[in-house]
C-alpha cells in the first residue's frame, strides 16, 4: 500500500479526478484511485449543524448553484445540490468509506473551525497513517497538533510572507510538509523556485506541489528539472501525471 514516505514520488488527485469528473465528488475520487493515483487532495468546512462536507469554495454557488456561504448552510439543505454527472456534496465520513483503506488523503481544512471534526473523523475511521491535513490557516494546524501529536501537517504557501516563518513552524508543530505552488515559477522566477524548494527540503520538510493551472507542471520541462526537489505532486489530470512521471523515471 502505498504510504506517505515512499521513496518514489507519491501523485494525488486535485479534487479528485477535477480533469475529468465532478471536483470533490465520490465520483471524482474514486476514478482519481482507480488511474493509478495513490490518493486524493480534498477541501473541507464545518457546516452550522457541524457536519464535514467537501467544497473548495468558501460559497456554494460555484460547483453547487446555491447561492449561500459553505459554513452557513446545513446537511439537509446541500444534500440534494448537483455537481454534475449526478454526484452530490459527499461528507467526508463517506469519503472514508468508499475510497480503498490503503489510499492517502490529503484534507485540505478551508477554516479553523472545521480543525476538530477533522481529527474527530480521522480517528474514528484509524486513518493517522493515511492522513495529511494541510492548511494555509496556521491556527488550523495549531488546532490539529494540539489534538493529535502524530498527524501529518502541511502549511500550505499561499504567498511569500510566510516563507520566514517556516522554520519556526516546522519546530513547534513537527510540520510534515511544505505545499508549494508551481505559481511560484512565474512569480519567483525558475531559479529562486528551484532554491526555494531546496532549501525547505534542508529543513526536512517533504514538498507538496500543487498548482490552479495543471500546464505549469509541463511548462519548459519544469518538472524534470525539478527532479529530486519534490516529492507528492497534486494533479487535475491523473492519467497524464503518472505517465509523465514515467518518462521522467519517477513513478
Amino acid at each position: 500500500m502505498p504510504s506517505w514516505d515512499e521513496k518514489r514520488v507519491l501523485v494525488l488527485g486535485h479534487r479528485g479526478y477535477m480533469a475529468k469528473y465532478p471536483e470533490n465528488s465520490i465520483l471524482a475520487f474514486q476514478k482519481a484511485i482507480e488511474a493509478g493515483a495513490d490518493g486524493v487532495e480534498l477541501d473541507v468546512w464545518l457546516t452550522k449543524d457541524n457536519h464535514l462536507i467537501i467544497m473548495h469554495d468558501d460559497t456554494l454557488e460555484r460547483t453547487a448553484k446555491i447561492k449561500k456561504k459553505t459554513k452557513e448552510v446545513t446537511l439537509d439543505e446541500v444534500k440534494d445540490a448537483d455537481l454534475g454527472m449526478g454526484q452530490r456534496i459527499p461528507t467526508l465520513e463517506e469519503v472514508f468509506e468508499v475510497l480503498p483503506e490503503d489510499s492517502l488523503i490529503n484534507i485540505e481544512i478551508k477554516d479553523v473551525d472545521a480543525a476538530e471534526e477533522s481529527v474527530r473523523v480521522v480517528h474514528n475511521f484509524d486513518a493517522d497513517d493515511r492522513v495529511l491535513i494541510s492548511s494555509f490557516n496556521i491556527d488550523a494546524l495549531q488546532r490539529v497538533r494540539e489534538l493529535d501529536d502524530k498527524i501529518r501537517l502541511g502549511i500550505l504557501i499561499g504567498d511569500e510572507r510566510i516563507v520566514p516563518e517556516i522554520p519556526r513552524l516546522k519546530e513547534e508543530l513537527n510540520l510534515y510538509s511544505a505545499n508549494t505552488p508551481m505559481e511560484g515559477i512565474p512569480i519567483l522566477g525558475f531559479e529562486r523556485f528551484k532554491q526555494a524548494l531546496a532549501w525547505a527540503k534542508s529543513l526536512g520538510l517533504k514538498i507538496v506541489l500543487w498548482t490552479e493551472i495543471d500546464e505549469l507542471y509541463y511548462q519548459n520541462n519544469n518538472l524534470k528539472q525539478l527532479v529530486g526537489l519534490f516529492d507528492v505532486v497534486i494533479a487535475d489530470d491523473v492519467d497524464r501525471m503518472i505517465n509523465h512521471l514515467k518518462t521522467l523515471g519517477l513513478n
